[in-house]
């Protein structure tokens, strides 16, 4: 964290170093990086010499590109958890739980980030290609045409703390392939890996899955690097079970299916297959994509202005991301 560019600018305030939790005061923060051992030492700090503990962690549109050589655009400062984090409130969820109109004021705004996120195919990471629909895409099965006939299924990396943490372990993943082949018989099953599992650093759960012709039902697997909005505007169904993508695809107006506990579970808009028996009590309060998405992307984010380096809003990102895109593949085609 204390490597991160302009840090002090999205918290607001000057940053120290401190090595006892010492000279604390009620105005003092300390800061953690999601639910990793540096949030568990801020909270201790925090109890011990006063102030609150924030746990940071990577925005929905962070940035062009992965790694310290593309530092982050958006960061998430919540001080109660973290979003990912299915065990314990999170500033997301008790904004989402509550009785605020998050869309008061700016609808407008809400509506016209999720049509430009939609048509830039803008994501967390923004550095690989589109998907060219011909490549691989077998031929439909007999009586698959027009129903589910692209299903995606979106795979994890092994040890993601977002899988753990979202009430969900390997067996969840295979039950989640099973569904998706039951439920749609006629339909080729798309696996979407994670790039960092073909570049050989991580696995995944479902690595063992093959390219072929199943139970007369055709599995294709994706483990290359694409840009996660070209691949799911493609599709007819997506099941996922606590990735980014999920909200994604309901950005695009997909039907999700669900099998961990990510944040955007358990509010209406998504077929959820596991319950979270905290939000039981605010089963009544459903809340609309763009209710999602003006929540997690205008009150949960904050944003820096790539170009005065300052705090600057979700528009100031889309249009340096779009710009990136432009330079890196030229015009982008439309989608089909």
């Amino acid at each position: 964290m204390w490597h991160l560019p302009l840090l002090g600018v999205f918290l607001g305030r000057p940053i120290k170093v401190a090595l006892l939790p010492l000279d604390g005061d009620a105005d003092t923060n300390w800061v953690g990086w999601g639910a990793k051992a540096s949030a568990k030492r801020a909270a201790w700090y925090a109890a011990c010499s006063g102030g609150k503990s924030l746990q940071l962690e990577d925005g929905f549109l962070r940035s062009f590109g992965t790694g310290a050589n593309f530092p982050p655009l958006s960061l998430v400062v919540d001080d109660q958890g973290i979003y990912y984090d299915s065990t314990c409130a999170s500033a997301l969820e008790a904004l989402l739980a509550s009785d605020v109109d998050v869309l008061e004021g700016i609808a407008a705004d809400v509506a016209r980030a999720r049509a430009l996120v939609l048509a830039h195919r803008l994501s967390k990471y923004n550095h690989a290609a589109d998907w060219e629909l011909g490549s691989p895409h077998p031929s439909p099965l007999p009586g698959g045409e027009g129903v589910n006939a692209r299903v995606l299924v979106i795979d994890q990396t092994a040890g993601d703390m977002s899988v753990s943490l979202g009430g969900a372990c390997a067996d969840t993943f295979a039950a989640m392939l099973a569904a998706a082949r039951a439920e749609n018989p006629q339909a080729t099953i798309y696996v979407k890996t994670h790039p960092e599992v073909t570049s050989g650093r991580k696995c995944g759960y479902l690595t063992q899955v093959q390219d072929g012709v199943v139970d007369g039902q055709h599995t294709v697997v994706l483990r290359q690097a694409i840009n996660p909005l070209s691949l799911i505007e493609r599709m007819d169904r997506v099941y996922v079970v606590t990735s980014t993508m999920g909200f994604e695809a309901l950005l695009a107006g997909k039907p999700v299916s669900i099998f961990g506990l990510p944040w955007y579970a358990g509010w209406g808009a998504t077929d959820d297959r596991q319950t979270c028996p905290r939000r039981l009590p605010h089963a009544g309060r459903p809340r609309s994509v763009d209710e999602l998405f003006a929540a997690a992307y205008f009150h949960y984010t904050r944003y820096l202005n790539p170009v005065t380096h300052q705090r600057g809003t979700i528009f100031d990102v889309i249009e340096w991301l779009v710009m990136q895109r432009r330079a890196a593949f030229g015009t982008l085609r439309s989608s089909q």
